[in-house]
């Protein structure tokens, strides 16, 4: 009996930490992908710790594919990790894009949920970036954080947007808080 009870204890404890370890605070979501090379930003929820990640999607000779410059998938933290694709209705409704080509190795790139924000994928400083505009000046975009409203049910409302990113030139940090 002794032994049972402290099985529950230590399982107890084990659930606790892992449920404080993927809590998400506004704006500080606690995991967050591992940087890699080809990734442009990801974009996180307050919903729940599974992550949107965005990958320049380059050949061995490092150009950008001109059919799908930007692969995008989940890390689904709030299960085991896993990556996975997005489904259609997602691709379409939320985390797609529409692409168009521009002058050199770059593409104007919209998302479809915020299709006014236009993002510009191209090679900076040797690596490929995401360029857009936060809060009034050019930024590498890294983070977007979609707080959504708790109390909204069958469809999903957002409170606000939070933009993450660098400026170009300086390194410095560059924040917007979007408030639809």
């Amino acid at each position: 009996m002794k032994t049972f009870v402290s099985f529950l204890l230590i399982l107890g404890l084990i659930l606790h930490s892992f449920a404080q370890a993927t809590t998400i605070v506004p704006g500080k979501a606690t995991l967050s992908p591992k940087t890699a090379s080809r990734q442009l930003f990801y974009l996180q929820r307050s919903k729940d710790a599974n992550t949107v990640v965005y990958e320049a999607n380059e050949s061995a000779d490092r150009k950008l594919n001109p059919n799908k410059p930007v692969e995008v998938y989940w890390i689904r933290y709030a299960e085991q990790g896993q990556r996975e694709d997005l489904s259609r209705i997602q691709w379409q409704l939320a985390y797609g894009y529409t692409h168009q080509p521009m002058a050199g190795e770059s593409y104007e790139v919209r998302l479809n949920a915020f299709p006014e924000r236009v993002l510009k994928v191209q090679y900076h400083q040797g690596k490929v970036v995401a360029m857009t505009t936060i809060s009034g000046q050019r930024a590498c975009l890294q983070k977007v954080f979609v707080q959504l409203d708790p109390k909204a049910r069958l469809v999903p409302k957002v409170k606000y947007v939070e933009m993450f990113g660098v400026d170009p030139e300086s390194g410095r940090a560059v924040y917007e808080r979007i408030i639809p």
